[in-house]
């Protein structure tokens, strides 16, 4: 038995300052002189090596100068400045491992490399701190040739083996627990194991974990990574040469990234490795920072090998407390590496990752408003205790927190230590985790207690401004944060309130802030309070859908409560309109703004904005001259036309205003200086706003009928204008036409009754076709006008004027009956120097063509085909226009069914890629649904070998780019075997699933498609279908679904209806669209805004699809097809044709007597209307 070296008697003696006495060796040696300097020497041969590299223990001085030519001629291959004299040199070096490979040791079964591993175990027993060095560092330089060569893999196993044997891996253990002052001796084994673990991608990682009690010892490898210095004035020096720090965190980060998910998670599992890491962060340098935060993110936290609360417990909240004050780090200049991230941006992408997704462990699931119960539902509550959930505590904390608490404790107090108002990147990252987890919004101005908001124009208060206005501007998170649907009961509203009005910012504050001297503070805090009013019009309008799915009151008492507490909160509108009359606010954008703040007031909470009594006529007169006059530039425009809509928003819901009063601040009555201001620009994206309200205005009184298309109103603008807008009408039209308007708003029933006596004295007197009551109007006031001669003829632009509205409202669709006597009474009652022009109203002259062409930039209607003669042309609704725009009907018959069954076999000849790309195997899936069990079984067969043949190419090209692209195939064909199972022998497989199946295999095949993630969604659910829920299924996720990007939802719809209508080919199919409610759904959308036309036109074609394989009867009498087909008549759809068509064939095709049993022997004579009218 050999003698126990005194290390190994004492293993505490190696931390004692004074070395223990050894025997002196045989020569004398002393243990740290630095070898005998020689000339450098070019390694010719790899006898040179061998004989330079002997071990003896009396020789050692020799064996170190071995040891440099080695290190000499090793830098010479990685750094070669030659590289012609490469090959010679791996060649030689070669030769030397060759002939260490076939020497033997004594006791060693493989001695490889043996001189070197003698000297390790000799310097290691002799404590030969200088001769451990170097030899250690001569290996880890020898595995980075290996690694840099593939060609050496067979010396580098060899290598492995031999430095991981029992007796030097002890020996390595031993030396890693040294003292700190052995930092020589510690940092080349942390590199040697380093190289190990990462030679050739990780190769002999397992090898070194399998040895984890010498390698990987805890307390030692924690111990290591504690020994830190300050090393980021100085990051030049560190790379150069690295601490133990640096050596032990970045073999640490090794075998994170080359281990697999089980050593990996194993290792991480060790707390104290882990504080270590974190505890030193901010001393280390920036490239060591990037390095922890880059294999942290992509080989721990992406790895979804790795279970979650293994990663929950990486990331304590003293964890991110440490990672969190790099975010203020400062390093030298000349640290920073050209091209790569600062330390600060890096650690914000890091914790913007880790803090917002449940996934990474650190964010728990949240309920978004409502706080933390412990069941998962929420639901399950004591009825008798559901009602009174609106009744909240509206003033104290302690109700709230008795009632729920917050699920991310952790991450609540990490945004709480945050400091948003003086880092914008904290304010990010506060942002980002209030919207993944907005329970905890509530949570941090409840505790917040250090978080005032005075008014004072410093930068803390900016920083505070801009952060509490990113908070309210969160979205409302769906169904509040519930997760199927909404809930029994709502949130809290204390919870709720926070999301609108934080605790700091109170009626005291706010009201301080709008009376405040600096301009920029009453523009945040209008703006902070803008915001605030449209997050509150977002949750009541989900309280309101809630209640809409309840008979519960709570709702509706939550909202009053919610609305009581925001007003309680926000400044009273007297403030607002106060500090409105101060010259401050009469510049362009702070008027539009707070123009917007009173009108969010009367719009969202009414009740509380019409306590106070504000003239609106006077700051409307006020918008409506400076929307008359010249701007100075097109941004001045657009805000004085903002200003001006939100005005006339407030009037419209103010009960004092009167339209059709002159104001004497204006020339006209304020509805006709709003005629007047559209009329006269060509903006019409500007003024959309304005003419929507004059529409509504005018709804109130009927004076002008809005049937047709364009209609009365757009006819009368059309008249006042030019086709380019360049002047407005002449004044006497202006004010004979406000004149007009006063007079039949105060006695609409006179001039209704006139209307009806010129209805009776017409030819036709049963005909009721649209009409413009307005002109009785004019036939009484026009004698007042252009009754008498007068000298210059005064009343000629109004003449003109009358004769191009009287062309205008026939040329639109106004009943001719009565225009013609309007027309009449109107010459009848005219001085002749006006009869002429008033005579020829219906005639085409020049001005008229202008008016026309107005028209038609104002409504998009096209008359340029009528003709120019004394007949009028007929209204375009009735004739080409509607031809252009309506589409032919088709019967839309389903596609019979191909006997040759050609997709059996087509996709054999042809490459798997090809196959796929050509749609053959779309063709072969649609095999199924044939009507003989003959062809469906063969479909199944040469399926399943298809299957086979994926299979097969997938294990020969597993690491080819389109890999992913095959195995989803693999995955929908897989799906397609076990959802048809053993049905195909005695019915078909339904087109429904079959069209789905052959469309889908054209979206996997394009990862670039815009449903590439919703079919990967569907297809991992489960391993079968249930084929009479993909219509509905899909109807959730591609029409009532918000897209993942706005421009993606038309797209999603109408790949949708393309699906449904090439999926109705049978009755079986029919039968699950009508168990689904699918027609009903459909034609729910329909009628929505957000259907487009190409939508509407396909969803008529389903309905003529439907019809055509015997479901006529179900749309009658299970969908009201025939009322639903009235409707739209009555409306003017665009396909009035198709509609009447699809009436017919459906009582063609439907089970005639059971609709005539249904409807009481209505049916027939309810279409034959339907057909008839025009």
């Amino acid at each position: 038995m050999a003698k126990r070296t005194a290390s190994e008697a004492n293993p505490k003696a190696v931390y004692d300052v004074r070395q223990p006495k050894r025997q002196r060796s045989s020569d004398s040696l002393e243990h740290n002189p630095a070898p005998t300097r020689v000339a450098a020497v070019e390694v010719n041969s790899a006898h040179q090596l061998q004989t330079a590299l002997v071990f003896e223990q009396g020789n050692a001085t020799g064996f170190r100068s071995g040891l440099n030519l080695l290190k000499t001629f090793l830098d010479s291959i990685l750094y070669s400045a030659d590289e012609h004299d490469l090959p010679r040199k791996r060649a030689i070096l070669r030769e030397y491992l060759d002939t260490q490979k076939r020497e033997r040791c004594d006791d060693k079964e493989s001695g490889f490399l043996s001189n070197l591993t003698q000297g390790w175990e000799f310097a290691a027993e002799t404590n030969f701190d200088a001769l451990l060095t170097q030899i250690t560092s001569n290996l880890a330089l020898l595995f980075k040739v290996f690694s840099a060569y593939p060609e050496f893999a067979e010396y580098a196993t060899l290598l492995s083996k031999a430095v991981l044997h029992p007796s030097l891996v002890r020996r390595l253990n031993r030396s890693l627990s040294g003292p700190p002052g052995k930092e020589a001796v510690i940092s080349p084994i942390l590199r040697l194991l380093t190289e190990i673990t990462r030679l050739y991608e990780g190769a002999h990682a397992r090898t070194v974990y399998m040895k984890k009690d010498f390698t990987l010892e805890p307390k030692i490898l924690a111990k290591n990574i504690g020994l830190w210095r300050d090393s980021k004035r100085d990051s030049t020096l560190e790379q150069r040469k690295p601490s133990i720090r640096t050596n032990a965190i970045r073999y640490f980060l090794t075998h994170l990234k080359y281990q697999d998910e089980r050593a990996k998670s194993d290792i991480l599992e060790n707390v104290n490795i882990i504080r270590a890491v974190f505890d030193h962060l901010s001393s280390d340098p920036p490239f060591l920072i990037l390095e922890i935060l880059d294999v942290l993110t992509n080989h721990v936290f992406k790895d979804k090998t790795i279970s979650r609360p293994t990663k929950s417990r990486l990331l304590s909240g003293k964890a991110l407390s440490k990672i969190s004050a790099l975010y203020w780090y400062q390093s030298a200049e000349e640290s920073q590496l050209e091209g790569n991230k600062s330390p600060e941006v890096a650690v914000h992408e890091f914790l913007h990752l880790v803090c917002t997704s449940p996934e990474y462990g650190v964010m728990l699931p949240s309920d978004g408003f409502y706080p933390f119960f412990n069941n998962d539902d929420g639901n399950m509550i004591m009825e008798d205790t559901v009602e009174d959930m609106a009744e909240i505590t509206l003033t104290t904390n302690e109700s709230f927190e008795f009632r729920g608490r917050v699920r991310n404790v952790i991450l609540g107090e990490f945004v709480r230590s945050l400091k948003p108002y003086a880092n914008t990147m904290h304010q990010e990252l506060a942002i980002a985790i209030f919207k993944a987890c907005p329970e905890l919004v509530t949570d941090y101005f409840l505790h917040k207690e250090a978080f005032h908001y005075d008014p004072n124009l410093t930068s803390t208060w900016m920083g505070y401004s801009s952060f509490l206005y990113q908070t309210i501007e969160l979205p409302v998170p769906q169904f509040l944060g519930a997760r199927r649907g909404y809930r029994k009961f709502p949130p809290p509203v204390l919870a709720v309130i926070q999301h609108v009005l934080p605790q700091p910012l109170n009626r005291q504050v706010l009201t301080r802030c709008l009376n405040h001297g600096a301009d920029l503070v009453n523009l945040i805090a209008i703006r902070v309070l803008i915001v605030a009013f449209h997050k509150l019009r977002a949750i009541l309008q989900q309280f309101h859908e809630a209640s809409s799915h309840t008979s519960i009151p709570a709702w509706q008492q939550a909202s009053k409560h919610l609305i009581v507490e925001f007003c309680r909160r926000c400044p009273q509108v007297k403030v607002v309109i106060k500090a409105f009359q101060r010259l401050s606010f009469q510049k362009g954008m702070m008027r539009e703004t707070i123009a917007r703040l009173l009108r969010l007031y009367y719009e969202v909470t009414p009740q509380f904005a019409l306590q106070e009594k504000f003239d609106v006529s006077i700051p409307l007169c006020t918008a409506l001259l400076n929307a008359d006059k010249p701007a100075t530039s097109p941004e001045d425009r657009a805000f004085r036309t903002m200003e001006l809509e939100h005005w006339i928003q407030i009037a419209r819901r103010s009960t004092d205003v009167r339209w059709w009063q002159k104001h004497k601040s204006l020339q006209y009555s304020p509805f006709m200086t709003l005629l007047k201001l559209v009329a006269s620009h060509t903006e019409g994206e500007l003024y959309n706003g304005i003419k929507t309200l004059l529409v509504a205005i005018l709804d109130d009184h009927e004076m002008l009928q809005m049937s047709t298309h364009p209609n009365a109103l757009e006819t009368l603008i059309a008249s006042l204008g030019t086709p380019c807008g360049s002047s407005s009408a002449a004044p006497q039209v202006l004010e004979f036409l406000d004149d007009c308007c006063a007079r039949f708003v105060k006695a609409p029933i006179k001039y209704f009754d006139h209307l009806d006596t010129f209805r009776a004295r017409s030819s036709r007197p049963d005909s009721a076709g649209p009409i413009s009551p307005l002109l009785m109007t004019f036939i009484e006031q026009w004698p007042f006008k252009g009754g008498k001669s007068e000298k210059g003829n005064p009343a000629e632009p109004l003449a003109q004027w009358l004769s191009k509205l009287l062309y205008l409202m026939k040329l639109v669709g106004e009943d001719d009956i009565v225009l013609e006597p309007v027309r009449d009474s109107l010459v009848a009652s005219a001085d002749v120097a006006y009869q002429r022009v008033l005579n020829d109203s219906f005639l085409w002259k020049m001005n008229k063509e202008q008016a026309k062409q107005a028209l038609k930039m104002a409504t998009g209607a096209d008359f340029s085909g009528s003709e120019r003669s004394s007949v009028s042309p007929i209204p375009p609704t009735n004739t080409k226009q509607l031809s252009k725009q309506e589409p032919a009907a088709n019967l839309e018959l389903p596609p019979e069914e191909d006997e040759k069954h050609a997709g059996l076999n087509r996709w054999r000849r042809k490459d798997i890629e090809e196959s796929i790309e050509d749609g053959d195997v779309g063709d072969l899936v649609l095999c199924l649904c044939s009507k003989h069990a003959e062809i469906r079984l063969q479909a199944a067969m040469n399926i399943r070998q298809l299957v086979a043949k994926i299979e097969a190419s997938l294990n020969i090209h597993w690491l080819a780019s389109d890999n992913a692209d095959l195995l989803q195939i693999r995955l929908l064909l897989g799906a397609i075997l076990e959802t048809t199972g053993s049905t195909l022998d005695s019915e078909p497989f339904p087109y429904v699933g079959g069209v789905f199946a052959a469309r889908a295999v054209h979206v996997l095949t394009d990862p670039a498609h815009f449903l590439f993630p919703k079919i990967n969604e569907f297809l991992i659910k489960g391993p079968t279908w249930q084929i009479a829920n993909l219509p509905r299924h899909f109807y959730r996720a591609l029409v009532v679904s918000a897209p993942e990007q706005d421009s993606l939802y038309h797209k999603q719809v109408d790949w949708y209806l393309d699906y449904v209508i090439d999926s109705l080919r049978t009755p079986t199919d029919m039968e699950i669209f009508r168990t689904r409610n699918i027609f009903e759904k459909l034609l729910s959308h329909y009628a929505s805004t957000s259907c487009s036309i190409s939508a509407k036109e396909k969803i008529v074609r389903l309905l003529f699809r439907a019809a055509a394989v015997g479901g006529s009867t179900t749309l009658v009498t299970r969908c009201g097809l025939i009322a639903w087909i009235q409707i739209r008549l009555d409306n003017n759809d665009h396909r009035r044709k198709m509609l009447k068509v699809l009436a017919s064939r459906l009582y063609e095709t439907c089970d005639r007597e059971k609709v005539d049993e249904w409807s009481s022997g209505l049916a027939a004579d309810s279409i034959a209307s339907l057909v008839k009218c025009n």
